[in-house]
C-alpha cells in the first residue's frame, strides 16, 4: 500500500508491503529496508530493522498520528495519494446504488459500528479493522442504508473479502 506521509511539513512517499505475519517490506523515498513489527501493548510497538531495536507508541489525535519513542515524539499525517488529492481540490466522489465494503488487506476486525438497517451518512465510521498492527477505522464510502454485514468481531478478513454493503 502506498501512501503519503507530511513530517514537519514536508512530504514523503512510504509503501508498505506486508512480506509475512510481523514482516514488512517499507520503501520511504529512495531507502527500502524490511523491518519486524510487533505490536507489544494497546498502544506500543516493537521493530527489528537491520538487527536493531526501536520501541515506541503510537497515538491517534484528530488528524494527525503521533509516534514517540524514548527520546522524541513526532506528529504526522498518513493519507493515501488518491484520497489527499481528491480533499485538496474539494472534490468527494459521489457514489449512488450499491456499495460493496471489502477489506482493503488482510486484517481482523475489533469492532463492527453499524447493523442491517442502520442509516448511516457518508464518512461515518462502520468498522474497525486491526491490519498491519494499526487500527483502521473503515468509513461510509456514501450516506444509504446498511443492507448486508457480513462480518464480525474477532473475525479475521482477507484482503478484499466483502465486509459490508450499503445502498
Amino acid at each position: 500500500m502506498r501512501y503519503l506521509a507530511t513530517v514537519g511539513g514536508q512530504e514523503h512517499e512510504i509503501e508498505i508491503e506486508e512480506l509475512a505475519a510481523d514482516s514488512f517490506a517499507i520503501r520511504f523515498g529512495e531507502n527500502r529496508f524490511e523491518a519486524d513489527l510487533r505490536r507489544v501493548g494497546p498502544l506500543s510497538f516493537s521493530v527489528i530493522v537491520n538487527h536493531r531495536s526501536f520501541d515506541f507508541d503510537v497515538a491517534r489525535d484528530g488528524e494527525e498520528t503521533v509516534v514517540a519513542s524514548r527520546s522524541r515524539s513526532t506528529r504526522l499525517t498518513v493519507a493515501d495519494p488518491a484520497r489527499r488529492t481528491a480533499r485538496a481540490a474539494g472534490k468527494r466522489r459521489e457514489l449512488s446504488g450499491r456499495v460493496e465494503i471489502k477489506s482493503a488487506m488482510p486484517g481482523r476486525i475489533v469492532n463492527v459500528l453499524v447493523a442491517p438497517g442502520d442509516e448511516v451518512k457518508a464518512e461515518q465510521g462502520i468498522i474497525i479493522v486491526e491490519a498491519m498492527k494499526m487500527e483502521n477505522e473503515v468509513k461510509a464510502p456514501k450516506a444509504g442504508k446498511v443492507v448486508e454485514v457480513k462480518v464480525v468481531a474477532g473475525q479475521t478478513v482477507e484482503k478484499g473479502q466483502l465486509m459490508i454493503v450499503i445502498e
